[in-house]
């Protein structure tokens, strides 16, 4: 070998170290292909690594073989077009490890100066990591996507709203409201599509800034649009628009704005029956609350209450036997100076039977008590009408005492179908107000009677009356003759809706200065 093929060895053994120096370090993988035959000629550390091949098995192997049988004709692809190229080519492909698993690379690929020859340089880089990282995020976007495209409304969001706006994203719902087939499409998208202008629209601007109007269109619809804002990664302003379609809704506002003014009568209508059943209800839930207490109140004093009169009894016997024991003694002359003896007892027996008198009063009462409440008797039941009416009028005799006296003319009633405490409710206001109506003494006269298929329980006062003008309002919420202070107007009300209920009547006649007749009319069944 002459002087210039040893001076051409040494420089082509130079270039080759100085290239397996250059790669060695390298933190990529690095495979040096010859041109001919794809073979591998050279290899640096990190590809061993990436393919977990050895040196002395990647020498020599030809370059597609690294790569999934799905990709081979892509591996030979890359390697003639990077011959034709001459400069670098990139690819995304796979290299099959020794141990079998897919590594996914980015592989830059071109031709360079090899010593006195040319070879293929390919730069692998490991990008499993990214590509799942990557597949993660494309996921994640249609899953994303098919919610937003779920919604019932539409979604858009342009991109460089301060320059050219252009659409980034839009759902299904938003392509459906502006879709071709409408008549005004050929003018704009949705977002610049014309509107009608002079027709009055709601706008506003919330707490947060968002800015919300509805838009008019020539086919009669009518759209909400929201819109917000934000910076996008790039730092431009895009705009988010969600849209909904409003056009039912606003018919169906004009038509109630239009009802609105040719039924403000009905309106009111309908809210006094609703005043009055408010009413009804209140005093029932009244009522109520008053018959739990009322019954827990009689268990309460039955128990102590037995036990005194148990007792008074005792009493009364052993006050009687002490008095006949003593005057024995007395006659016999075995108790000297038993005069005051006698005369106490006397009086002892004397305050037992008033006492028992006292009891058998708050007997009557707890029984008259429990009786008005009927707790047991919540539902409809057949009722004797005389049975509520005395049941009433003891409750209420703290109304009548020394000022009014009551008179019954009770005649002979079948038994009612009703409910009992409801109309227990009724007898005791027309009594308070018609004891309200008597202002210094007077009396009121209670008559049952029946008629056909109906009875009749008539309730008159000889209080001061009601005036012929104020009749016709006496069952109205509200109204009352009694002054400010006396009573809250409802009494009468409810008897109304209570008597109404049972399908009954009710009718008043009054007289200024001679007093008031109220007479309630019900079925028997």
């Amino acid at each position: 070998m002459n002087a210039t093929g040893k001076d051409e060895m040494q420089t082509l053994r130079e270039s080759e170290e100085k290239y397996r120096k250059m790669i060695e370090n390298a933190n990529d993988a690095i495979f040096a292909i010859d041109t001919e035959t794809a073979r591998i000629i050279e290899i640096n550390p990190k590809a061993e690594e990436l393919t977990g091949f050895p040196a002395s098995k990647l020498i020599g192997m030809n370059v597609r073989d690294l790569h999934p049988a799905d990709e081979k004709d892509a591996a030979d692809h890359l390697f003639k077009e990077v011959l034709r190229k001459g400069c670098a080519v990139y690819n995304d492909l796979h290299f099959m490890t020794r141990s079998g698993t897919k590594v996914a690379v980015d592989v830059s690929a071109s031709v360079i100066s090899y010593g006195s020859k040319k070879i293929i340089q390919r730069i692998c880089r490991d990008v499993t990591e990214r590509r799942k990282l990557q597949e993660m995020q494309e996921a994640q976007r249609v899953y994303y996507e098919f919610i937003l495209n779920m919604m019932p409304v539409g979604l858009g969001v342009l991109r460089d709203v301060n320059a050219v706006p252009s659409v980034e994203f839009e759902n299904k719902r938003l392509k459906e409201m502006f879709s071709e087939s409408a008549e005004d499409s050929a003018t704009g998208r949705w977002y610049d599509r014309p509107f009608q202008t002079g027709v009055p629209t709601k706008a506003m601007i919330d707490d947060t800034g968002v800015y919300a109007e509805e838009r008019y269109y020539k086919d009669g619809r009518v759209y909400q649009f929201t819109l917000s804002y934000y910076r996008n990664l790039e730092g431009s302003w895009s705009e988010l628009q969600l849209i909904r379609d409003v056009t039912e809704r606003r018919k169906l506002e004009d038509a109630l704005r239009a009802a609105k003014e040719h039924l403000e009568q009905k309106v009111e209508e309908r809210t006094l029956e609703l005043r009055k059943k408010q009413s009804q209800l209140v005093q029932s839930e009244k009522m109520a609350a008053l018959g739990h207490l009322v019954a827990g109140v009689a268990h309460e004093i039955n128990t102590p209450l037995g036990a005194l009169k148990s007792n008074n009894d005792l009493a009364i016997r052993s006050l009687t036997r002490i008095k006949s024991y003593l005057e024995e003694r007395a006659q016999s002359g075995l108790l000297p100076n038993h005069t005051d003896i006698i005369k106490l007892v006397s009086s002892v027996e004397g305050l037992d039977t008033i006492n028992k008198t006292a009891l058998e009063r708050i007997v009557t009462i707890v029984r008259s008590l429990r009786d008005f409440a009927r707790l047991d008797q919540a539902d409809q039941d057949e009722v004797d009408i005389h049975e509520g009416l005395d049941s009433t009028l003891t409750l209420v005799h703290h109304q009548f005492k020394n000022r009014v006296n009551i008179h019954r003319d009770y005649g002979k009633l079948p038994k009612v179908s009703c409910f009992p405490n409801q109309l227990n409710q009724v007898f005791m206001n027309i009594l308070v107000n018609s004891s309200q109506a008597i202002e210094d003494k007077g009396d009121i006269f209670i008559k049952t009677y029946s008629s056909a298929d109906r009875v009749v329980i008539e309730i008159r006062d000889t209080g001061r009356g009601i005036p012929k003008e104020s009749l016709d309002k006496i069952f109205d919420p509200g109204f009352t003759t009694k002054g400010a202070g006396v009573g809250t107007g409802l009494g009468l009300s409810i008897v109304y809706q209570i008597i109404q209920d049972h399908r009954g009547e009710i009718k008043v006649d009054s007289e200024v200065g001679k007093g008031t007749t109220l007479r309630i009319i019900l079925p028997i069944r």
